[in-house]
């Protein structure tokens, strides 16, 4: 056969072939993608389940799939998966080859590195035939939604400036009887004010007794998260890993004191996307597990942005009673200062949480690894 009659019916057989992949190379796909969990910790795991199927005859050689998702979901490394990481964003492709009527399940493992809230809205797919000549794209709409709490830290890597004062809130409501709240009798114990003796229950045993009170829990915390990591800052925060650590210490002690029975708030001066200027963000204190998830959704909402100042939050708490206050900042307050000086006229306790300098932390590090660097 003449070479130019071979160019000619090649030709014909490749713009047949563009045109069948044109109008059915996406006609019968499918995707969806899905997440082992949806709220998790930083530094927890997740896997990312992506399933594509071809219900048709037709092979697809290639298809490409890509999506933006935040850099702090970091993907671990693996075949056929490409991720192109910018300061912000990553753009994640996975390539596939779909033979007819077949279905294809990959899985991947992302590690939260980051607290927030990252949307999944969509995802591009490209498909085409074998030679390139064609390729069609399709937008496919995810809505997924991946929610990121505040890491959780041991309690004694916490920097209380009195070690045991976290041990006296989390056992205050055993050991603070109520005189107005009686569950019983019990015998006579040295110390034990002649009023609570019990005359009847002491006839009728012919041993001194006492009335036995229950224990009070009116007392509540509240955790307060300054946003302002320098004196004059007055919009961005300018040093945000010292927000993120305090924002950590504070799921954290409300981890343990929510638990433990402590009807536990809180409060930032930071912002939210939906909230007006100037108005503080507050969780009122609450205790059980729902209590704990709606203020660990709160956290991961939170947007390092000042909307009021540090004086002006605390004010708001100026007449509060029967309330214990952590108060965890990135910067050192004076210890004179009036607002907190006039909360704790009323009887509530005040303890400070100071976060290091970050000199001293990288001071710190370098003492403990004297090779490093």
């Amino acid at each position: 056969m003449p070479l130019h009659w071979l160019i000619l019916f090649l030709g014909i057989a490749l713009a047949l072939l563009g045109i069948v992949y044109k109008k059915w190379a996406l006609k019968n796909v499918y995707y969806t993608r899905t997440f082992t969990k949806q709220k998790l910790f930083v530094g927890e795991s997740v896997e990312m389940i992506e399933t594509i199927g071809n219900d048709k005859l037709l092979p697809l050689p290639w298809v490409r799939l890509e999506s933006m998702i935040h850099s702090s979901l970091r993907f671990e490394s693996q075949s056929n998966l490409d991720v192109d990481v910018g300061e912000i964003s990553q753009n994640h492709k996975s390539l596939f080859a779909l033979m007819p009527y077949t279905q294809i399940v990959r899985r991947h493992h992302i590690t939260c590195m980051g607290r927030g809230v990252y949307q999944l809205d969509s995802a591009t797919m490209t498909v085409g035939d074998p030679f390139g000549i064609i390729d069609k794209v399709r937008r496919i709409p995810l809505s997924l939604e991946i929610v990121v709490f505040p890491q959780l830290v041991p309690i004694e890597h916490i920097p209380f400036s009195n070690k045991s004062w976290i041990g006296d809130i989390t056992v205050r409501r055993w050991i603070l009887e109520d005189p107005f709240w009686k569950s019983g009798v019990r015998p006579y114990c040295a110390g034990d004010s002649l009023k609570s003796v019990h005359w009847k229950a002491t006839a009728r045993t012919n041993q001194l007794q006492v009335h036995k009170f229950d224990y009070t829990a009116d007392r509540k915390l509240m955790i307060i998260v300054n946003f302002e990591t320098s004196e004059r800052m007055w919009s961005k925060v300018t040093r945000p890993e010292g927000v993120e650590q305090a924002l950590s210490y504070a799921a954290s002690i409300a981890n343990l004191t929510v638990m433990k029975g402590i009807e536990t708030g809180f409060s930032c001066n930071g912002s939210l996307h939906d909230r007006p200027k100037g108005q503080a963000v507050t969780l009122t204190p609450a205790a059980g597990s729902h209590h704990l998830s709606a203020m660990f959704d709160l956290m991961s909402k939170l947007e390092l942005e000042l909307t009021l100042s540090f004086e002006s939050l605390m004010k708001q708490w100026e007449d509060a009673a029967n309330t214990d206050f952590v108060i965890i900042t990135p910067i050192r307050l004076s210890d004179g200062n009036a607002v907190l000086s006039r909360i704790r006229m009323r009887g509530n306790g005040v303890e400070l949480v100071v976060l290091p300098e970050p000199s001293l932390r990288v001071t710190e590090a370098k003492e403990v690894n004297p090779n490093a660097g």
